[in-house]
């Protein structure tokens, strides 16, 4: 009897990178963007144009390490391919990671860490009380595309945006060290709204971390001011939303507890926020970004999975961060009253659907997703596939979260 290989359809065979396709069993349409390096992590998504979709993340070695730079990928709807990735950061001795892409009035605005690189062969932190992941070190980066400026760009100018000559020399957005995540908001007045945190060396890993919002100008350059989000320690990757009325600001935050996703208010001017309270949707010290979509829904995408923290023992509230390496299922939930209930939570992706404790490190994490809307209320939607082998890219229709589609069989 022959194999029962040689008489399947071999779909695999037919999959490139960055191929768009559409596949049984998987939501919406699908790729795998082009690896860049041995860890692809933390990518963002952009339109860059009325049909170019845009996406930046880091890649290369390892997370900390020199060489990790920020990679740039455009969607050709035309051809329903991915191009290949190009570096667009310019410090190949430091570890450039986080980026964040977004359009101004000005041009085409990129921002991104760049922290003190740290040697893999150098273990001597382990008996120092520092922190392996020099994120105390990090410096945010700003860049700006030359040729790219708003309202109109023709075909030839989008490809240039690939390349590294096409971007202003980078510069230093503050003097002291900070950390980024999720881009920044645009308020009434054409500002933008930068949630950032400062990742201090004291306090163990990241125990310590703190949220802020810098305020950027019309044209991405920063300005001078810089708003608390008081009592943040261990709330960090802010996200900010406006209110379903607009008439206030409303940013998620990622917890170092691992514990829930946590949930601060403001005015719309975003100068003054409240203490950050935990909301239902679990967190596990991972990456989580909300969006609001036309439909008025408020969308939130993040890892499905959390830890039961008591609250009441301080001595391990703040200290070590907690870190469960469960980075699955990645999810999307919809709320129509700004993040009180969450009724329509679908799965994404699972992972390779191993768990036990056996079998706990081979599932593949799916980490730190990026999540905007689209035309015809599509949802775009990326994030570090298989344990940052790659980027993987989805596209789904807001119905598909409702329940309002049919799966595919």
């Amino acid at each position: 009897m022959a194999p029962l290989s040689r008489n399947v359809l071999d779909l695999a065979s037919q999959l490139d990178w960055g191929r768009l396709c559409r596949t049984p069993f998987h939501p919406g349409i699908w790729a795998v963007l082009e690896p860049a390096g041995v860890q692809n992590h933390a990518p963002q998504l952009c339109w860059i144009g009325p049909d170019t979709l845009a996406c930046v993340w880091m890649a290369g070695g390892q997370e900390g390490t020199a060489g990790m730079s920020i990679m740039l990928s455009l969607l050709d709807q035309k051809t329903g391919c991915w191009s290949s990735p190009n570096c667009v950061s310019q410090d190949a001795e430091r570890s450039e990671q986080n980026p964040l892409l977004f359009l101004t009035e000005a041009g085409l605005q990129l921002i991104h860490s760049a922290q003190r690189a740290r040697d893999l062969k150098d273990q001597s932190w382990q008996g120092s009380g520092s922190s392996f992941s020099m994120q105390w070190t990090a410096a945010l980066r700003h860049q700006h595309c030359s040729i790219f400026a708003m309202p109109e760009v023709d075909s030839p100018a989008l490809g240039d945006v690939l390349l590294a000559t096409s971007w202003s020399k980078a510069v230093d957005l503050l003097p002291q060290p900070a950390f980024c995540r999720n881009p920044p908001y645009r308020r009434p007045d054409g500002c933008w709204l930068l949630p950032i945190y400062r990742s201090l060396e004291a306090g163990g890993a990241f125990g310590h971390d703190h949220s802020q919002v810098l305020l950027l100008a019309a044209d991405g350059q920063p300005t001078n001011q810089i708003f608390e989000v008081p009592e943040s320690k261990g709330r960090v990757h802010g996200s900010i939303v406006p209110s379903a009325d607009g008439s206030r600001l409303l940013q998620f935050f990622r917890s170092r507890l691992a514990d829930r996703i946590y949930l601060s208010t403001s005015t719309i001017d975003g100068e003054e926020w409240s203490v950050p309270q935990p909301i239902d949707l679990p967190n596990n010290n991972s990456s989580i970004q909300a969006v609001r979509l036309a439909s008025g829904r408020l969308a939130m995408i993040f890892n499905r999975f959390g830890l039961e923290v008591d609250a009441s023992d301080d001595a391990k509230l703040w200290g070590e961060a907690n870190w469960p390496r469960t980075r699955w299922p990645l999810a999307i939930a919809l709320s129509e009253d700004d993040g009180a209930s969450w009724p329509w939570i679908r799965d994404i992706d699972s992972g390779w659907g191993f768990c036990g404790n056996g079998n706990w490190h081979l599932n593949g994490q799916l980490a730190y997703p990026t999540l905007l809307e689209g035309p015809a209320a599509s949802l775009h939607l990326a994030y570090s596939w298989a344990g940052r082998t790659a980027i993987r890219y989805v596209c789904l229709e807001e119905e598909e979260i409702l329940g309002l589609t049919k799966a595919q069989g």
